[in-house]
């Protein structure tokens, strides 16, 4: 069914229909009511930390003995964040927050080439986001001093510390 359908079906209700039926989808689906229990009281701290906890979750998962993060879980986690619509500033915080889980976890851990590709994919959509947002400024600083906390390891570099400060540094030089 089209939004259109949609609008011209709801069109047709009263008040006392369209209130039932936004109690009935409160009642039966766990997005709606989480929607609607965010915008009857709108705090945005409280969202913010109830999703950075099974992003850190994700990103600190560990089987069979290595760290397995699952990024399509991370960034579902993410984009069910952005529907709430909490505002550029806690979606860039929370992606920031998630950049800075993986320079912690990494710093000390190997991870597979495939999860650093995807780690430093999703750290280019980070930057991305937050320059078109103009709030790179605030959270290049941050994110640069986490990617130089990184260790290298005993025989070779850190392969995601070298990803992620190429990444930055190629797209500060971009913005240029």
């Amino acid at each position: 069914m089209s939004k259109t359908t949609v609008r011209k079906s709801l069109e047709q209700f009263d008040t006392a229909e369209l209130r039932q039926l936004i109690f009935d989808l409160y009642a039966k689906s766990k997005e709606a009511k989480e929607i609607l229990d965010f915008y009857a009281v709108p705090d945005i701290a409280k969202k913010l930390e109830e999703y950075k906890k099974p992003i850190a979750k994700e990103v600190w998962r560990y089987s069979r003995r290595a760290y397995r993060p699952r990024m399509q879980r991370i960034r579902s986690a993410i984009r069910k964040f952005t529907v709430l619509d909490p505002g550029d500033e806690a979606v860039g915080q929370l992606m920031v927050f998630t950049i800075l889980e993986f320079c912690r976890m990494a710093a000390d851990e190997t991870l597979k080439d495939t999860t650093n590709e995807a780690v430093n994919k999703f750290f280019a959509e980070t930057l991305t986001y937050l320059d078109s947002r103009m709030m790179l400024d605030e959270y290049e600083p941050q994110l640069a001093k986490a990617i130089r906390e990184m260790n290298d390891f005993r025989y070779y570099s850190n392969p995601l510390k070298r990803h992620l400060s190429e990444t930055l540094s190629r797209h500060l030089e971009n913005r240029k």
